[in-house]
């Protein structure tokens, strides 16, 4: 499944998404709570859910008083979230718009990007525009705190197939295609629904970054890189890590 004539985010995000990994998702309670300390988040802050999907965390954040914006080029997602806002009791103002276009200038104390929300592109240049709209959208002294798979540990971890079954019984096939060359996690899917039907997924391509790669794309934005964690429970990032969240500060 090499050919394609869309963008991969544009087919992937939305039913072959939630059947293939959103089953697989991690503590979407413990991340939250991580930013929120990490942060050092209150209510009233103004916060950026970039690539918010179907508001997992932005519900999560909201319900803290957090004033919580959710953006994401999906329209099914984002109604996925306005339905969760609206079952929670919670305000979740949501924009519609590809993560190249942030239309917000100034606007944000904090802005999160999570599960490993960007290297979508194929070119490092649109990675670059991403956060150059990010540093638009933070106030002076704004903070960033951005989720990535920690590309050592793939290359460390990587195993060309896997399969898992769903609790509704869905069948998963995944094969993945780690690909040095790109440096990007090439990563295919056949999905066997419950009464056996059987559809291919492109799935997703993924550019692998190092934290050297990161850093310097943010200080080309003017984003000062801070400090980085290996995970969930602040432990310091390190090679064997599985995730690199990056925190980063917009200048005064």
């Amino acid at each position: 499944m090499t050919d394609k004539t869309t963008p991969w985010y544009e087919d992937f995000y939305g039913r072959d998404y939630v059947q293939a990994l959103v089953p697989s998702l991690t503590n979407s309670v413990k991340e939250a709570e991580f930013a929120v300390k990490t942060l050092g988040m209150k209510p009233g802050d103004q916060v950026l859910d970039l690539c918010c999907g179907q508001g997992r965390h932005a519900v999560l954040l909201a319900a803290k008083g957090i004033a919580i914006t959710g953006q994401d080029q999906s329209a099914e997602y984002l109604s996925d979230a306005r339905k969760a806002a609206k079952n929670t009791g919670v305000d979740l103002p949501l924009v519609q718009s590809d993560m190249r276009d942030i239309p917000f200038e100034g606007e944000f104390d904090y802005v999160i990007n999570m599960f490993t929300s960007f290297g979508y592109f194929d070119s490092d240049e649109d990675d670059l525009k991403v956060l150059n709209e990010i540093a638009e959208s933070l106030k002076p002294g704004g903070q960033l705190l951005i989720d990535l798979i920690n590309r050592y540990w793939v290359i460390e971890n990587n195993e060309e197939f896997d399969r898992r079954v769903n609790d509704d019984g869905t069948v998963i096939l995944e094969q993945r295609n780690l690909n040095l060359r790109t440096n990007r996690n090439e990563v295919s899917f056949t999905i066997i629904d419950p009464d056996g039907t059987q559809r291919e997924s492109f799935g997703h391509r993924i550019h692998l970054y190092t934290l050297d790669e990161v850093t310097q794309m943010m200080s080309q934005s003017g984003i000062e890189f801070q400090r980085a964690y290996g995970g969930f429970d602040s432990e310091p990032y390190s090679p064997s890590s599985r995730r690199m969240i990056v925190v980063a500060r917009k200048p005064y």
